[in-house]
C-alpha cells in the first residue's frame, strides 16, 4: 500500500517539475540575451550636454571667412563717372519739426449743405480724425494740415482745424476728435472717403542727424546710402526716422560729415548689382 502511494505521489510531482523547469528556461534565455547585448564601454558614451563632433576645422575656417566678409566699395571707371556724375553732400545735424500723423474720414462733401455745426462752407470738405490727447493739445488753429487720398489717387489737399471735441467726447479714452476743414474747389471728396496726412505740432523742434531725402535708396534689404570714399562709393545700410522739408533723419549707420551720394543713387545701385552678377531693384 505504501509503494502505491509513493508511486502516485511521484506521478503528480514529475509533471509539476517539468512545468517548473519549462517556466524557468525562457527566463534563463532572456538573461543570456541580455548578457549578449552588453552596453558599450563608458568611454564611448557621449557625456550629457556634449554634442559629438560632426564638422572639421575646415568648416570652422569657412564660417570664419564668411563672418569676416565686408562690403567692397564700388569704384567707377572714368567713363562710368562721366555718365553718372554722382554728387555728394555731408550728413548734418538739423532741426526737425515734429508732426502728427492724421487719418480720418470725410463726413461732409464740398457740395453738401451744412450738417453739424452750421459753420461748414461750400467749396470745403470736412473730415473727422482721432488723435492722442497729448498730440491734439499741441495743434492750434493756425496749424495747416496736408491731406491725400489712398493710391492710385495723387490728389493733394490742405486743411485747417475747425474744432476740437472735448477729450471726454472721444471714441476712446485718452483721445480727442479733431474736425478739419479741407479746401476742395473741385468737389472731389465725397462722404465716406478716407484721407491721410500730417500736421505740425506746436512744440520745440529737435536736432537730429540727417541727409537729403534723395540720398536714401529703399532696397529689398532696407534703406541704404552710398558713402563716398575718395574715388569709390560704399553701399551702407542705414536706419531712418522722420522726414521733414526734404531731409531724412538718420538714426544709425552714419556719422556727422560723412559724404553721401545725392545724385544717381539708383544708378550706382544697379551698376553695383550688375558688376556683382546679381539682380535686384531699389525704389
Amino acid at each position: 500500500m505504501m509503494n502505491r502511494n509513493i508511486l502516485a505521489l511521484s506521478c503528480c510531482l514529475i509533471p509539476g517539475s517539468a512545468l517548473l523547469i519549462a517556466a524557468c528556461k525562457p527566463a534563463t534565455q532572456g538573461k543570456e540575451m541580455e548578457t549578449s547585448i552588453s552596453p558599450p564601454p563608458a568611454a564611448q558614451i557621449p557625456k550629457a550636454g556634449i554634442e559629438p563632433q560632426v564638422h572639421s576645422h575646415e568648416d570652422d575656417k569657412e564660417k570664419e571667412d564668411h563672418c569676416n566678409e565686408k562690403e567692397e566699395a564700388l569704384t567707377l571707371t572714368p567713363d562710368e563717372a562721366a555718365v553718372l556724375a554722382p554728387e555728394s553732400k555731408p550728413a548734418v545735424h538739423r532741426e526737425f519739426g515734429q508732426t502728427a500723423p492724421l487719418s480720418g474720414q470725410i463726413y461732409r462733401g464740398a457740395g453738401e449743405a451744412s450738417l453739424r455745426h452750421g459753420r461748414e462752407k461750400q467749396g470745403f470738405a470736412y473730415a473727422s480724425c482721432l488723435l492722442p490727447a497729448e498730440m491734439a493739445n499741441a495743434i492750434t488753429r493756425k496749424s495747416e494740415a496736408n491731406f491725400s487720398r489712398p493710391p492710385p489717387s495723387t490728389d493733394l489737399f490742405t486743411g485747417s482745424l475747425l474744432n476740437k471735441e472735448e477729450e471726454e467726447a472721444g471714441w476712446r479714452a485718452g483721445q480727442r476728435e479733431l474736425l478739419w476743414e479741407i479746401k476742395d474747389p473741385a468737389i472731389s471728396l465725397q462722404v465716406g472717403d478716407i484721407v491721410t496726412g500730417s500736421v505740425p505740432l506746436e512744440i520745440q523742434p529737435r536736432k537730429a542727424l540727417a541727409v537729403p531725402v534723395e540720398a536714401v535708396l529703399l532696397t529689398a534689404a532696407g534703406p541704404v546710402v552710398y558713402l563716398r570714399q575718395e574715388n569709390s562709393w560704399l553701399r551702407t545700410p542705414v536706419k531712418t526716422g522722420a522726414q521733414d522739408a526734404g531731409w531724412v533723419e538718420i538714426l544709425d549707420g552714419l556719422q556727422e560729415k560723412d559724404e553721401v551720394a545725392t545724385r544717381s543713387v539708383d544708378a550706382l545701385y544697379l551698376l553695383e548689382r550688375k558688376k556683382e552678377g546679381g539682380g535686384g531693384h531699389g525704389h
